[in-house]
């Protein structure tokens, strides 16, 4: 059978496995809106045409007789999760975020392969998350990654962001290796067309420079802490740091599941990673980069009982417990597909890191609720629980302003109109969602 043939068999059966309805009503749930950290309880939601045209008190809201309903009791309903770091290796990976109850995505190395998988999504052609995708990383000429643009000169760099516009990406992505000239070349032409930025910290540029442009977001927290303390870790620069990003309005994406792996891989536990039930039933092009490009960094180092990971990791854990408390915006992403980091369970565990810098659980679900929608301008649209929002939602049967871990296995997930159940969502994470029924 053709790799084509496969592929459409395997939409195929997610859309039927989807239990499709015109009307969905999720009955007497406890509805975590993300508005504030608070609950309201004995909700009904109704939905309508992948929107939510109904929120309230079970006895006031009138539920359409053609409407599928769900069992909200003893349940909670919040906005689906994102993950706002990552780079897609292969659709195969869409069932796994779907199945984790990760329904936005952001790609920040896009390709037109990547542009037409979100196209797909759009159209429902396929079953995925909702993809944000970046153009090709904006980099210096000896960056080693194959999709990249290496501009010369600012004009260079304006002309690049200009095709960018033109080919419907989302964002740029500031990589590494710019000079000067191009980063501000890339800034001012994406401020004039209107696009969206993040990126590394070129060292041309420094940290000040990248406050300084604009620039909207900034990706990985050790990019922080090596342009502004370098080898010499010291928390005494921490606020400072802190300060300067809160004036500069920009939002972060710290990634620190991704350095957790890394000192790991570091101090012997590349196998035992690798051996994991979800790395194990990873799509192959995954284990491929791992065995790969992550073999590479594997090392036996003896872990230091002083930190909890490592002195790096621990210093991007505190900035960023400092960068929450700050009240600057941070966005939950893994930096998938780097050291063994796995669709959708990466994810959760990201939350969970984030939890032990010190973040609230409150604002933990907001870096990948709320802030994502915000980032994008997009509030209006999604990232709450809000007649009038997207309804892309997550049944848990937990309240995970308590306990975060309650996401991990949902018990519904809305997709539009598309209702995922307990047992299906399962089947999903295992991979088990493309084989034939």
């Amino acid at each position: 059978m053709s790799i084509i043939m496969l592929a459409a068999l395997r939409v195929a059966t997610l859309l039927a496995i989807a239990q499709a309805a015109d009307t969905v009503a999720v009955v007497d749930v406890s509805v975590v809106p993300m508005d504030s950290a608070h609950v309201l309880s004995h909700q009904t939601v109704v939905v309508a045409n992948a929107r939510i045209v109904a929120l309230g008190d079970k006895a006031s809201v009138a539920i359409p007789r053609s409407a599928q309903q769900i069992d909200g009791r003893g349940k909670f309903l919040l906005p689906a999760l994102s993950d706002m770091h990552v780079h897609l290796s292969t659709s195969e990976e869409f069932p796994l975020y779907v199945g984790n109850g990760v329904l936005t995505v952001r790609d920040l190395n896009g390709s037109p392969e990547t542009l037409a998988w979100r196209d797909s999504i759009a159209r429902r052609l396929i079953v995925g998350p909702r993809l944000f995708v970046s153009g090709p990383m904006i980099a210096g000429p000896d960056i080693p990654w194959r999709n990249k643009v290496v501009p010369r000169t600012a004009a260079e760099a304006d002309s690049e962001v200009v095709r960018q516009r033109g080919a419907e990406y989302d964002q740029i992505k500031i990589y590494d290796g710019i000079s000067a000239e191009v980063f501000a070349g890339a800034m001012a032409a994406a401020k004039r067309v209107g696009m969206r930025s993040s990126g590394h910290i070129p060292r041309a540029v420094g940290f000040d420079g990248v406050l300084a442009s604009g620039m909207g977001g900034l990706e990985h927290l050790d990019k922080t802490v090596a342009a502004t303390m370098g080898h010499q870790l010291d928390t005494t620069k921490v606020p400072a740091i802190v300060e300067k990003i809160r004036r500069a309005g920009v939002y972060v994406t710290p990634t620190l599941e991704s350095m957790v792996q890394l000192s790991l891989v570091a101090t012997g536990r590349y196998d035992s990673l690798m051996n994991r039930p979800e790395a194990k039933g990873a799509p192959a092009p995954l284990r491929e980069f791992w065995t790969g490009v992550t073999s590479r960094l594997k090392g036996n180092r003896t872990p230091d009982p002083t930190y909890r990971y490592n002195a790096y990791a621990d210093m991007q854990l505190r900035l960023a417990g400092a960068l929450a408390a700050a009240g600057v915006p941070l966005l939950s992403g893994t930096d998938l597909p780097n050291v063994v980091l796995v669709p959708g369970v990466s994810l959760h565990r990201e939350l969970s890191v984030m939890r032990e810098a010190g973040l609230t659980p409150y604002q933990v679900l907001e870096t990948s609720t709320r802030r994502p929608a915000e980032f994008f301008g997009e509030s209006a649209d999604w990232g709450t629980v809000a007649v009038g929002k997207r309804a892309n939602l997550l049944l848990v049967s937990a309240n995970p302003l308590d306990d975060l871990a309650t996401l991990s296995a949902p018990d519904a997930v809305l997709l539009g109109d598309r209702v995922f159940d307990r047992a299906t969502l399962a089947a999903m994470r295992r991979g088990e969602s493309s084989r034939t029924r």
